[in-house]
């Protein structure tokens, strides 16, 4: 699988130490006042999401995927690790994926997951506008996928819907229109910001930014630490293999 390394650690102005790489800390995942949060933007969105993961993991903090159109990258979560001085394997327990490409599947998915479970979403919209699914069947089974996002909601799982910004597909704005009221205490949009490495991440609550956070390319110190990652990567310790390995469910 072809993969390009996207580093989202530096923060140019961040809040109480906050950075494109930890911004996760945003989304309250735990408690009673958990909120649905909701990512869009540039396509880095998908990338930015496995740094948290393995920020996420790293801190102890188990999550869950359902993959529904090949976003996860397992080299992602690996340069990340390394790039914090991790082994991979260390972590690969905290991460699960399940990989779901049918509407009925991404449906099943959602409706198995449990309390305090803490789950990514990555592209669910895409597999309703498939060619082989009628316009209206896709419609009805994607208002279907938010009321169960809300269910999900209530038995206590911590989501976060990552998706493309658009299709062309009509049935999307129904979507979004749906996943507004879910997802109004906690959305985020990434945005490249004019040079590779780039980035500009707004946060907002109720229709207002309520953080943003601007990340350049890398400082020299930063070319360092990416540089040691890379070193470590290519002498494996005692005992590791080449190759995360992750639990598909």
């Amino acid at each position: 699988m072809w993969h390009q390394t996207t580093n989202f650690s530096n923060g140019v102005n961040p809040h109480n130490e906050l950075t494109l790489a930890n911004a996760y800390r945003l989304w309250d995942y735990k408690g009673n006042s958990r909120s649905v949060a909701y990512m869009t933007g540039a396509p880095a969105v998908f990338s930015l999401t496995q740094v948290w993961q393995t920020r996420m993991a790293i801190a102890g903090i188990k999550t869950h995927t359902i993959d529904c159109a090949m976003r996860f990258n397992t080299y992602a979560i690996s340069d990340e690790a390394l790039r914090q001085q991790v082994s991979p394997e260390s972590i690969a327990d905290s991460i699960t994926i399940t990989r779901a490409f049918t509407p009925y599947q991404i449906l099943d998915a959602v409706q198995e997951l449990k309390k305090n479970e803490v789950v990514f979403i990555l592209a669910p919209a895409k597999q309703f506008f498939d060619g082989d699914v009628a316009f209206d069947e896709g419609l009805f089974l994607i208002q279907k996928l938010v009321r169960f996002f809300a269910n999900a909601h209530e038995r206590g799982v911590a989501l976060f819907v990552v998706e493309r910004p658009s299709y062309a597909a009509p049935a999307f704005s129904t979507f979004l229109t749906d996943m507004k009221p879910l997802v109004a205490g906690s959305s985020f949009n990434l945005a490249n910001a004019g040079a590779a490495d780039a980035w500009r991440l707004r946060y907002s609550t109720h229709g207002r930014i309520s953080k943003e956070i601007l990340s350049l390319p890398g400082s020299a110190s930063m070319r360092e630490s990416t540089t040691s990652a890379h070193l470590l990567k290519n002498t494996p310790l005692p005992g590791q293999t080449a190759q995360m390995q992750f639990a598909f469910i």
